[in-house]
């Protein structure tokens, strides 16, 4: 059975560009604009993966993960920014995000990410 991933930022074509490239890999995509809406479709869902934006309106990126964590500890989350690391990449760590990517990244290093921990 496909695995799915949740991919999670404010910026429409981010999250189109992720969602084909795995979708043509045969993953099983879902979508969301910010970190409540992502949390909700979390809730509502199996899923095996998140990758999400850090700063969202809403809820952000770090809020997302701790959510993930508390009720998921086991669920891969993998974080992106497009902000050089700063005191957001330590508060990933501090909360046991289990990737972090600067924009603009390559697929294939996603790629490499999301394998080693779906499999």
């Amino acid at each position: 059975m496909a695995k799915t991933i949740m991919v999670v930022d404010d910026e429409p074509h981010i999250r189109a560009t992720i969602n084909e490239y795995f979708t043509i890999m045969k993953y099983n995509v879902l979508e969301a604009g910010n970190g409540e809406e992502a949390f909700n479709i979390f809730n509502k869902n199996t899923v095996d993966l998140v990758i999400t934006d850090i700063r969202m309106p809403i809820m952000n990126g770090i809020q997302l993960l701790r959510s993930i964590k508390m009720q998921s500890p086991d669920t891969p989350v993998i974080l992106m920014t497009g902000y050089q690391p700063t005191r957001s990449q330590e508060l990933s760590m501090t909360h046991k995000a289990d990737g972090y990517l600067i924009k603009p990244f390559s697929l294939v290093h996603l790629k490499d990410l999301i394998v080693k921990h779906l499999n």
